[in-house]
């Protein structure tokens, strides 16, 4: 008899975009748990990315510090806060952003140590 067992632990990341912040669920916030700050961006694809950095990286000096952000942690999600940059990645995406969020899948990204939000055809 072949069974398939069901798991109450969530296997996808996910993120949800405000107008005011990103907050990942615990599946996309485990890379970012020994990260000082992180720093966000967007390749080639058109997918936004999300790289921790250390304090380490952060104290040699070589990183413009205005593109760095803090990441908060609680105990079921983290949350990158900046109207600024949520500004920023709605004018790239060509969305809205508001109270209710836009849900991305994620996957991190093992060779570049990123994390992927998939918000071309791949995102809810």
């Amino acid at each position: 008899m072949e069974v398939t067992w069901f798991s109450s632990k969530e296997k996808v990341g996910q993120i949800s975009l405000y107008d005011s912040n990103m907050t990942l669920n615990m599946v996309a916030s485990v890379p970012f748990e020994a990260a000082y700050k992180v720093q966000v961006g967007m390749n080639e694809s058109g997918h936004l990315v999300i790289e921790p950095v250390s304090k380490e990286r952060f104290v040699r000096g070589d990183m413009d510090e205005y593109q760095l952000l803090p990441i908060q942690f609680k105990k079921s999600y983290s949350r990158i806060n900046s109207t600024l940059l949520m500004k920023k990645i709605a004018a790239a995406l060509g969305v809205e952003l508001g109270k209710n969020p836009l849900k991305y899948e994620t996957k991190w990204d093992e060779e570049n140590n990123v994390l992927v939000i998939l918000t071309g055809k791949e995102g809810k």
